[in-house]
């Protein structure tokens, strides 16, 4: 099921909703880092998605950039 657009009024909202949901996931992937053991080194596949998610995150500052300015 696909979702409806959304108009200008709610872009910045579901922006700020997305943001804080895309931190909340680095900082959980952080925090499960320190309960392994193992946990000591990073993996490749984990630096791409952090980096992923920080250039995600970078693009929706953008973003709210340009809808507020």
């Amino acid at each position: 099921m696909n979702k409806p657009p959304l108009n200008n009024a709610q872009m910045p909202d579901y922006l700020k909703a997305r943001k804080l949901h895309l931190n909340g996931i680095i900082i959980g992937m952080a925090g499960m880092k320190k309960l392994s053991a193992k946990g000591i080194k990073q993996n490749k596949v984990e630096t791409l998605t952090i980096d992923a998610i920080k250039a995600e995150l970078d693009f929706i500052d953008l973003q709210l950039k340009r809808k507020d300015g």
